[in-house]
């Protein structure tokens, strides 16, 4: 049964968000417009501070605890049109505060001004130059952010660039083809967004690009060396599959995949973390996600610095890397 305050947000969202809009200039208005209001207070935890920055030449906003030891880079949502930094204060900050982190939030480019790729440069961007910095890097975001996230990763392997700790996709939109089933099915009990409001906001951030492209539908490109993935997902919302498509991709790949699925949450609740108890909960989990993997590089970078003029046997290295997954698999 989810709380009082989860029933009562997705009224609101359904009456303040969700809309049948297949006009592109009325979706672009009224995405802008709620996503520009004050829904929930998100205010900075005790400890972190707030300042603005330019990373790869892309502005956003820094939330730091005060001798932080890792960099997460959060890519916000807003289906490519909208989104403010504002709403994610609160989220992020509590995930600064649990890793003891700076989070850069990357004020990327929007669509219709600035259609893709260029949230996709924006994003590989400042990854670049934050994957370069001596602090493990840790990638992050959610909806569309959760897209920009996946191309990510799959754009610095392309290139042969060096991967972060983890990645965390919450309610990724991966498909751009408008083919999975729970854009269809999932119309009616998803509480923020319609089937037209996906479709038409895909047309408008792709324009004449290519839907199958993997930097535009992630779930159809390959996973092969991607970092550890947690992915969350509600099973009633539009983008359900979306996230299942990943994670069996990536699973295929061989990567160690989290996929935390709840029923009868909103889509993207872990943002709502102000307002929701099981938001709260499951950054929790979130958190213990990005730890593991973090404790899992330091162990490792310990033990080369110990033992310099040793190297283990790569099947060694292999069944070691094995036993990890296998203990830090979550089934949820």
């Amino acid at each position: 049964m989810p709380s009082l305050a989860a029933r009562t947000l997705k009224i609101m969202l359904k009456a303040g968000v969700k809309r049948d809009i297949r006009d592109p200039n009325e979706l672009v208005r009224h995405l802008r417009l709620v996503m520009n209001a004050p829904l929930m207070p998100s205010n900075l935890p005790r400890g972190i501070s707030l300042s603005k920055g330019r990373v790869g030449g892309v502005p956003g906003e820094w939330l730091s605890s005060k001798k932080p030891k890792v960099t997460l880079l959060y890519l916000h949502g807003g289906a490519f049109i909208g989104g403010r930094l504002q709403t994610y204060h609160r989220f992020c900050g509590v995930l600064a505060q649990a890793l003891n982190a700076r989070v850069f939030m990357l004020d990327y480019r929007l669509a219709p001004e600035h259609p893709y790729p260029a949230a996709t440069d924006d994003a590989f961007a400042a990854y670049s130059e934050l994957i370069g910095l001596d602090h493990p890097l840790i990638v992050a975001g959610d909806s569309a952010g959760g897209n920009l996230t996946l191309v990510t990763l799959q754009r610095a392997r392309d290139q042969q660039m060096a991967m972060p700790i983890c990645a965390v996709a919450i309610s990724p939109g991966a498909d751009a083809t408008g083919t999975l089933m729970s854009l269809h099915a999932n119309d009616h009990s998803d509480a923020m967004l319609s089937r037209a409001m996906i479709d038409t906001a895909v047309k408008i951030y792709l324009g004449d690009a290519d839907p199958c492209h993997p930097y535009a539908s992630p779930s159809r490109g390959n996973f092969n060396g991607l970092p550890p993935l947690m992915i969350t997902v509600s099973e009633e919302e539009c983008l359900r599959d979306d996230a299942y498509r990943v994670a069996h991709e990536a699973r295929k790949a061989k990567v160690h995949v989290t996929l935390l699925s709840r029923r009868r949450m909103p889509h993207v609740w872990p943002v709502f973390h102000s307002l929701l108890p099981e938001a709260r909960k499951d950054t929790t989990k979130m958190v213990e996600f990005m730890r593991r993997q973090l404790d899992h590089a330091g162990h490792l970078v310990a033990s080369t610095s110990a033992s310099r003029h040793k190297t283990l046997h790569p099947r060694a290295q292999a069944i070691a890397q094995k036993k990890f997954q296998e203990a830090s698999e979550e089934s949820v």
